[in-house]
């Protein structure tokens, strides 16, 4: 972490001020300020939000080099808009607001704070894959430490550190600028060294390569009309799957009466954005790789589903319930959040759209089934919400074997391409030793086979000859090469390998 900031100047802004974004996105769910009531989850705002983004990025779909986030006007105007309306749903029930009007301050708060989110995400994309991510992963763990700082506090002290969440998050997003520093080759070895001569005399550090902060995240091929819907799948069918699950909120908002289990459940929040954050960080450090979207596939589908579980006994089982819900969510963020660097870059396509898309349909899925929640009864609510959550997590899992069995087919290819490969240069270089010994053709033949290992046995099984022929020929072989065993004819050959590969290919 300290050669991230280091060689990442001025991040700690974009680590501030997304934590605070992240936590303005969930204003309105803080027990520990307020009762926290299923009526703030209302579709018509959502659908607002849902209607925005998807506007955005169909403008961004025309406009290939555009990006909202580098206007420093319109960054200044979704600042102040999230900060005004943020203030209106944290404090506006209490100055007398009428109904029509607090419905035009939650459209504003849903728009403006949804908009602060992914801008935030498109700002970070000039900093590369790995680097947004561990700003990702860093703001949610700090996020996360103070929601849980909020359960000590008293509700008065909490709505006035809610109130300044938005006004951090806007000014650091319209004055942050993305910066870059090159990691020199020798740095993580040479820290290494210095922390393993710092524990003492004859203390042994351990080598390492440095850790890659630019290296790039695998893209989807997208090579042809199955890889694209492979790509999609994989992508919106987790993001599906976590839209039943507003639903869910309601099934621990009946325990917050007690100010105290208030508190515990703003723990329980807090934990939830706590263990998300480890979970992103372990992604960047350990999955970073081919496998990046089958770990979020198989963190995310199978936890949602047993969220259902827990909602129904949130009695007993409410702490997990409630951090299974926020991790799953924030970890769908961190996973929208990369979108970007999962398809290929082409000079027509802008890459933001992904980030707004992806948003979008989160957004969209979400106000869907909080609209299903509001003229379904429950039980036949639960039923449909069990089979879309079930059909997504059986889908994904599909889709993950698929990506798996895909892989596994383009790793055998290429052990192939390269046992074919070595099998050309190896047969170069007895053809080069064979024509400058002028060896027959049984010796060739011959001297194939022990440059691949065999022995005497299985040359004369493999030419149907005797194994005395085979000897014959051997020490006619070794005598033409002036060598005196198999181990320094492999020698030989690796020897002519070094001289093949140093010779210039224009002579």
């Amino acid at each position: 972490m300290r050669s991230f900031l280091k060689y990442t100047p001025g991040v700690w802004q974009a680590v501030v001020g997304l934590a605070c974004a992240l936590m303005v996105l969930e204003i309105q769910r803080m027990p520990a300020a307020r009762f926290v009531s299923f009526s703030m989850f209302a579709p018509v705002p959502y659908v607002v939000e849902v209607v925005v983004l998807v506007a955005v990025a169909a403008w961004y779909m025309l406009r290939p080099a555009a990006r909202t986030s580098g206007c420093a006007a319109l960054r200044v105007s979704v600042a102040v808009v999230a900060m005004a309306s943020a203030w209106g749903v944290l404090y506006g029930p209490g100055v007398g607001f009428g109904n029509e009007v607090l419905l035009v301050v939650q459209m504003a708060y849903r728009v403006s704070s949804g908009l602060l989110f992914v801008l935030w995400g498109e700002r970070l994309m000039a900093l590369g894959a790995r680097r947004a991510a561990l700003a990702f992963a860093t703001a949610c763990l700090l996020s996360g430490v103070v929601t849980l700082v909020f359960a000590l506090l008293g509700s008065g002290a909490v709505r006035v550190a809610l109130g300044l969440l938005p006004v951090v998050a806007g000014a650091l997003f319209v004055g942050y600028r993305p910066v870059v520093c090159a990691v020199p080759a020798e740095a993580g070895t040479r820290d290494v060294r210095e922390a393993g001569d710092a524990q003492g005399a004859g203390a042994q550090a351990r080598a390492r390569a440095p850790f890659e902060f630019d290296k790039p995240l695998t893209r989807f091929a997208c090579a042809s009309k199955r890889d694209l819907l492979l790509a999609v799948g994989l992508v919106v069918l987790p993001l599906i799957c976590r839209g039943p699950v507003i639903s869910l909120q309601s099934s621990w908002m009946n325990v917050q009466e007690n100010p105290a289990m208030a508190a515990f459940i703003q723990a329980g929040i807090g934990c939830g954005i706590v263990l998300a954050g480890f979970v992103a960080l372990f992604v960047v450090v350990y999955a970073w790789n081919r496998s990046f979207v089958l770990v979020y596939e198989l963190f995310v589908l199978p936890v949602t589903f047993i969220a259902f579980y827990t909602a129904q006994a949130s009695v007993d089982l409410w702490f997990l319930h409630v951090l299974i819900l926020d991790a799953t969510y924030k970890v769908t963020l961190f996973f929208i959040l990369m979108t970007p660097f999962l398809f290929p870059e082409r000079s027509r396509r802008n890459p933001v759209v992904p980030l707004f898309a992806s948003f979008a349909v989160t957004i969209g899925v979400r106000a869907l089934f909080v609209g299903l929640y509001s003229v379904m009864t429950p039980s036949a609510f639960i039923g449909l919400a069990t089979v879309v959550v079930l059909a997504t997590f059986i889908g994904g899992g599909a889709l993950a074997f698929l990506v798996i069995q895909q892989q596994a087919n383009e790793r055998e290819a290429m052990e192939r391409a390269a046992a074919a490969a070595a099998q050309a240069s190896l047969e170069e270089r007895c053809a080069i030793l064979a024509r400058r010994c002028d060896l027959t053709p049984r010796e060739r033949e011959i001297l194939i086979l022990l440059a691949q290992n065999y022995r005497a046995p299985y040359i004369a099984e493999h030419l149907v000859v005797s194994p005395s022929t085979v000897k014959t020929h051997m020490r006619n072989l070794y005598s033409k090469l002036n060598v005196h065993s198999q181990a320094e004819l492999l020698l030989l050959l690796d020897q002519e390998s070094n001289s093949i590969s140093t010779e210039d290919p224009l002579n």
